[in-house]
């Protein structure tokens, strides 16, 4: 691996890292109305990484019940934010960029926007 690609590697990471805290906040300020919790992590894979969401229900009432969902993927070639099509693949069309200042415009607590309301924005 030459220098640069580990640097870009690097830039990369710190990166996705600073992505994912961002939406961290945005899921923490929503879950504020709910008895549990959702945290977000990162799986690796060779393309892409997935951001997953994990439900934390602890309490007598649900037994310590733990469920999981891909709440997007983040493309490691050029940083595009994709909203998931299932488990195991993104849906086609970008979100947005983690490189990109405006990276959190079309993110909610539940993920990345549909394309609709991309759309509706830009007025198409």
């Amino acid at each position: 691996m030459s220098m640069k690609n580990y640097m870009d590697g690097i830039h990369y990471e710190n990166t996705l890292d600073s992505f994912l805290k961002e939406c961290q906040v945005l899921v923490d300020d929503h879950m504020k109305q709910y008895p549990w919790e959702s945290k977000l992590s990162v799986n690796k894979g060779r393309r892409y990484d997935k951001i997953v969401s994990e439900e934390i229900h602890e309490g007598p009432e649900w037994k310590s019940r733990h469920s999981e969902r891909v709440w997007a993927f983040v493309d490691k070639t050029n940083g595009d934010i994709l909203k998931p099509d299932g488990w195991k693949k993104p849906a086609k069309h970008a979100r947005g960029n983690i490189y990109e200042e405006d990276r959190m415009l079309f993110m909610s607590h539940s993920g990345p926007a549909y394309m609709d309301t991309i759309k509706e924005y830009y007025g198409a």
